[in-house]
């Protein structure tokens, strides 16, 4: 009998965590990041020394939680990636999985401090950046996409769109219509006109990265 209680206690734990990480993103989503932690603790169904079991405090929560939300977005930029779909589709197959998960997307704003960098761990935001890019690049060469879109533009377009601007049911349709423009604007047409400079990738990628050394100053 009690040869079977660490493994119950270590799938509680993990059960804990996910359950402190799920209500700290409703709560960021719906409060914002000063809602007190006794609140995240009590929406999560743990108590409080729970909570302080697995985060130390605030920042290393919400690091964990924004961590989260930016292997969602890799993911599904690798998916676009990875897909045998012309590049616009998949592009656009990219935007509107964002805007269906944007309920799990509770991500800063540009400017503001990324996920946590582990040391020796490839940062997230070089790698949506890389999958993206990759995409755009299919795009450029079959000649089907603009040849001055950068994945820099996505990622901001992203970031824009995961940030409901209006009550949820009129986003969604300003939300899907904005991608359809922008998607309609990565298309190549004879005689566009070029784009003024904006964000360099390497520029993106380092906003949208921080190390664990970073972190006392956020």
């Amino acid at each position: 009998m009690s040869a079977a209680q660490p493994p119950r206690r270590r799938s509680d734990a993990v059960a804990n965590r996910a359950a402190l990480l799920d209500a700290a993103e409703r709560i960021l989503l719906r409060d914002g990041p000063a809602v007190p932690l006794d609140v995240v603790a009590r929406e999560a169904g743990v108590g409080i020394a729970t909570l302080y079991r697995n985060f130390a405090d605030r920042e290393e929560l919400y690091a964990a939680v924004v961590h989260r939300c930016y292997e969602l977005v890799a993911a599904l930029a690798q998916e676009a990636e990875r897909s045998a779909a012309p590049p616009l589709d998949a592009l656009a197959g990219f935007l509107d999985r964002l805007l269906t998960e944007h309920h799990h997307l509770a991500l800063p704003l540009l400017g503001a401090p990324g996920p946590l960098q582990q040391d020796g761990a490839e940062p997230l935001g070089p790698r949506i950046s890389r999958s993206l890019a990759a995409v755009l690049k299919r795009g450029i060469d079959d000649g089907s996409i603009r040849p001055d879109a950068t994945a820099a533009d996505l990622v901001v377009v992203g970031a824009m769109l995961a940030h409901a601007q209006l009550p949820p049911d009129a986003w969604q349709r300003a939300a899907h219509r904005i991608a359809v423009l922008v998607l309609d604007g990565l298309r190549a047409r004879p005689g566009t006109t070029r784009l003024p400079a904006g964000l360099t990738e390497p520029e993106v990628d380092r906003i949208m990265t921080r190390r664990g050394s970073d972190t006392a100053a956020h």
